[in-house]
């Protein structure tokens, strides 16, 4: 039996890897060169750059990347940074705020800049984070029907968070403006939105505690997940073949030395790590309130201390500044949230003058965030239109989580599945490697092998074969 994963995400790689360890023949289909997608990293005049993550987390034990790459039986290619180190700097208006590593570390220091008023807010954070992180990677949302099982058995853990399904997190937060303004900086990085609901602001505000971890470069776990799989690069997927519900290939043109060479890979089950709508014949399902990113990419001429990772919580938008020294040069992305709507139908010389105010834009921005950063090789600068041509869609960090029923189901045909940061849990290289660990789940499932891998996140004799 064959299984075809199409995109070499973390999602369609964690899936590949897992169906492979279940005795399924797996083909992997991506269109560029190199694994990881918007976890991948790129070469550009001779540096390596990172395609849209720029910080590894989630490889603390029990944490959810950890227990998919075990799931997976891949090694992580890191280790987790040590508690105390500083992860990340938020400028705001009274001053610098260091988050270390360590929930422990964190807490004095946002004493020390906030005050103890503070205290019960954090305490409230750490409560919900540890449930749902023990829930994530048994919790099916929106449940398929052969999922219900899995879902009961969650029940328990799950009403006493429910209350935190429904409320925003603002209502948690205390009533310091300054702490509110942080709090804003913050969740628009790991949740997409300013003020999303409660419980996964309170998931979304432990990344730096859930093993954070910093690579040579964020693709070397993608290559990690690649390992051992047949994946073939310069591989566009066009169509996916499928009729009275079941899908039966996926159609393709291949680049490459077999640049306009058509060919169908036929399957018994499908993984799709790119947008689905294009693939079936269906219209771009854009969020309204998604998010658009301008990213500068250059090399600085001297070696950057810690942080590594810095934000400018200042003044909107908010800059977020991703550093990695490599001898005595320090390669960096300063990234900016930008309305999608800005550069709808922009081409020519009114897209470039577009690109020159928004790098101005990043550039005055960054320059607060690291002292010399003017004096920067500027390589390029990547926009919504740019992620449009790479990534198949303009937007990116997923869909923004003002609340958990927005997310479209996993399953689009009876034996195909969607994974990534469009599905729950949402945004972030752990929530894709999840997602990628669900649909090998329900893809064995349709194929009444869901036991076979014996381990804690494979569906049981319990989690019956879909009709």
């Amino acid at each position: 039996m064959r299984a075809v994963v199409v995109g070499a995400g973390i999602g369609g790689l964690v899936a590949a890897q897992v169906l492979k360890r279940a005795g399924l023949e797996v083909v992997v289909l991506e269109a560029h060169t190199y694994p990881g997608g918007l976890a991948g990293s790129f070469h550009h005049r001779g540096f390596r750059f990172e395609a849209g993550a720029t910080l590894l987390t989630g490889l603390a034990p029990g944490a959810p990347l950890a227990l998919a790459l075990e799931a997976a039986g891949v090694e992580p290619p890191v280790r987790p940074l040590p508690e105390g180190f500083p992860l990340l700097q938020v400028l705001l208006p009274r001053g610098p705020l260091v988050r270390p590593v360590g929930r422990e570390a964190e807490r004095e220091a946002q004493v020390d800049f906030f005050g103890k008023g503070v205290l019960p807010f954090w305490a409230w954070q750490r409560d919900r984070a540890e449930r749902l992180l023990a829930l994530a990677p048994r919790l099916p949302w929106p449940p398929e029907p052969e999922e219900a099982p899995l879902l009961l058995r969650t029940l328990p853990g799950l009403l006493p968070l429910l209350p935190d399904l429904l409320a925003r997190a603002s209502r948690r937060a205390p009533e310091d403006p300054a702490f509110r303004l942080f709090l804003e900086a913050q969740l628009l990085i790991s949740a997409q939105t300013k003020d999303p609901y409660a419980l996964y602001a309170a998931l979304g505000l432990d990344l730096p505690h859930l093993g954070a971890a910093l690579p040579p470069y964020v693709g070397l776990l993608a290559e990690a997940l690649a390992g051992g799989l047949e994946v073939r690069y310069k591989a566009r997927a066009v169509r996916l073949l499928h009729r009275e519900g079941r899908a039966h290939g996926v159609e393709v043109v291949y680049g490459g030395r077999r640049r306009g060479e058509r060919e169908v890979v036929a399957g018994e089950v499908f993984v799709l790590n790119v947008p689905p709508e294009p693939l079936l014949g269906l219209p771009e399902r854009v969020p309204g309130d998604g998010w658009g990113a301008f990213v500068v990419y250059g090399v600085l001429p001297f070696r950057a201390s810690p942080p590594y990772y810095r934000q400018n919580a200042r003044e909107r938008p908010f800059a977020f500044l991703s550093l990695r020294p490599e001898g005595e040069r320090t390669l960096f992305s300063l990234s900016l949230h930008t309305p999608l709507a800005l550069w709808a139908g922009l081409e020519g010389e009114d897209y470039r003058r577009a690109k020159a105010r928004w790098q101005a834009k990043a550039l005055a921005l960054g320059e607060a965030l690291l002292p010399g950063l003017r004096e920067a090789i500027l390589l390029f600068a990547a926009t919504p239109l740019t992620y449009r041509r790479f990534a198949g869609r303009a937007w990116v960090g997923g869909i923004p989580q003002t609340h958990p029923f927005r997310f479209p189901r996993v399953r689009l045909l009876r034996n195909a599945f969607r994974v990534g940061e469009g599905v729950f849990p949402g945004q972030g290289i752990p929530a894709a490697a999840l997602s990628g660990l669900r649909a090998a789940r329900l893809a064995l499932a349709y194929l009444g092998l869901g036991g076979v891998l014996g381990n804690p996140l494979a569906p049981g004799p319990s989690y019956p074969p879909a009709p």
